[in-house]
């Protein structure tokens, strides 16, 4: 049904009036010479609507004389009819004609990256990563391998276990996983040692496979051999083993700030101003290109490219730039205030490098001095630290 209108709208149709005493044989005879007539009205025995292909109009006027009717057309539709009535204008015919063309054109090239799926790595590291590889912004989608960007993406970077790319549209869609990093295991028959990858106080000590080289309490550096893998037999005498063992140990971290006791804060008034930038691939045009108004301020942008349908992206890329005028003010802390303040920044740190991990000591040093205070924290945490070294 909507590619008969669509049809009947590109070739033209006719809405026309039939008047006469001899209707019935005016549609028989419309039918025998193969023309449709659509939208059939009764208004009277003896008046007729209905719509009609503009080609057919001359077989009409043949048919209506024939069965003694009177013809006239009451309304005309379609495009021929709107290019007619906009001959003398060129611009509104040419306008769609370029219109057509840009879109076909650029639907032929990539104009937008997505990257899903990072967490660790950051978007721009990929982004970097992806252009290297063979997709860039602009580009032919005919000239994209994705298999070949895949397997180069995956050969430079051993933190990405899995990635996805599909062109949909004139959008590069990237997914990622990332790989979570483990400790390189030896095949069981080689030999091996295992050697501290931290420092450390040995806390508990397992044997399974070799010879122990430390006990309990013993302080270790990183790169000490735990347990070596050349075990001493009365009879056999030495032997290399693939050395296991059960670590633990207590490791320490930590960390110092030295903050002022008077600061100089910045902060919002309150007032901003906004002005736009549209980028057209690498040619940016700023709507406004005068100096702020404001002496201290900073600068937000939000980007957001253009698009027609959901992966349809346009090279156009409209920005928002919009600066907040800041203010400095001096601001006097109490000791207590500034010491409780540094130690939760420190925690924070310590906290997302011990995650996960055994923490069985907490230790806070302060120092206060006429102008500042310094803070160190540090925690023991109880954690493995034997890894695999292969015997030569």
């Amino acid at each position: 049904m909507l590619l008969k209108k669509v049809n009947s709208y590109l070739l033209g149709n006719v809405k026309i009036i039939v008047e006469g005493y001899y209707i019935e044989r005016f549609i028989n005879k419309c039918g025998v010479d193969g023309i449709n007539l659509c939208d059939v009205e009764r208004e009277k025995e003896c008046i007729m609507n209905a719509q009609i292909y503009t080609k057919d109009f001359k077989k009409i006027k043949k048919i209506a004389k024939i069965t003694k009717c009177r013809v006239k057309i009451d309304k005309k539709n379609g495009l021929p009819f709107l290019v007619h009535r906009y001959r003398r204008r060129k611009i509104f015919l040419i306008l769609p004609v370029i219109l057509i063309c840009f879109f076909i054109v650029i639907s032929k090239f990539i104009w937008n990256i997505e990257i899903v799926g990072n967490k660790k790595i950051s978007k721009d590291e990929i982004l970097k990563l992806v252009n290297d590889n063979g997709i860039k912004i602009g580009m032919l989608k005919s000239e994209i391998n994705t298999e070949k960007v895949i397997n180069e993406m995956r050969i430079k970077r051993d933190d990405i276990s899995w990635i996805g790319i599909s062109i949909d549209g004139t959008n590069a869609k990237i997914e990622i996983a990332e790989a979570r990093e483990k400790p390189k295991l030896l095949d069981k028959n080689e030999y091996c040692n295992i050697i501290a990858d931290k420092d450390g106080i040995i806390d508990k000590i397992n044997v399974k496979s070799g010879t122990a080289q430390v006990s309990e309490g013993d302080v270790v550096k990183k790169g000490d051999i735990l347990v070596s893998g050349i075990m001493t037999g009365k009879y056999t005498g030495d032997r290399k083993v693939h050395a296991s063992a059960d670590i633990k140990a207590k490791v320490s971290y930590s960390e110092k700030k030295r903050k002022k006791k008077t600061q100089n804060l910045k902060s919002q008034t309150g007032s901003a101003e906004k002005y736009y930038q549209i980028s057209i691939n690498n040619f940016k045009i700023n709507f406004n290109k005068r100096l702020s108004k404001f002496e201290n301020y900073d600068t937000i942008k939000n980007s957001r490219k253009m698009k027609i349908l959901n992966n349809f992206y346009l090279p156009i890329e409209l920005t928002e730039i919009t600066n907040i005028e800041m203010k400095s003010e001096q601001v006097v802390y109490n000791a207590e205030e500034l010491k409780n303040n540094t130690i939760s920044e420190i925690k924070e740190n310590l906290n997302e490098k011990t995650e996960e991990k055994d923490i069985v000591d907490e230790n806070i040093i302060t120092e206060e001095k006429n102008d500042f205070i310094e803070v160190k924290v540090m925690y023991e945490v109880l954690e493995d630290i034997g890894v695999e070294e292969k015997l030569e």
